[in-house]
């Protein structure tokens, strides 16, 4: 039995990312999920305003933001989504500064396929649901 689709906010740049991440996704057939994608960092604040999120994928690389500033503003305005960091960077000290930063999952686009996506994402809403009931 599935539940209703899990809505997710691309922010990424890159058109073949993207386009590959929906496509990994679509693979994964247990869970439905919906994606709405934006290029960059003042259009995904837009979708912000008129969507609800269960998760963000964000890129740290963006035509109007870079490193881990683009983290914390997004972390501004989402204050209580999942954001799952997807970089093309296997820096580990990026990777050691977004999670301490809050992040609730990192990964690398060179390792992607559909079910570690999917499993970032359906942990990250699962861990951000548990903190929110304990606090």
């Amino acid at each position: 039995m599935k539940t209703a689709p899990i809505k997710i906010l691309l922010v990424e740049d890159s058109l073949s990312d993207a386009f590959l991440l929906g496509e990994l996704l679509k693979k994964v057939t247990e869970f439905d999920f919906n994606m709405i994608h934006s290029t960059d960092l003042s259009a995904g604040f837009n979708e912000l305003v008129s969507n609800d999120f269960d998760a963000i994928i964000l890129d740290l690389e963006l035509p109007d933001s870079f490193g881990i500033s683009t983290y914390e503003k997004m972390r501004e305005k989402a204050e209580n989504t999942p954001i799952i960091i997807a970089s093309g960077n296997d820096d580990r000290e990026l990777m050691a500064l977004a999670l301490n930063h809050g992040a609730d999952n990192y990964l690398i686009k060179d390792a992607f396929d559909g079910n570690r996506i999917a499993i970032a994402v359906l942990s990250s809403i699962r861990n951000r649901n548990q903190n929110r009931k304990i606090s």
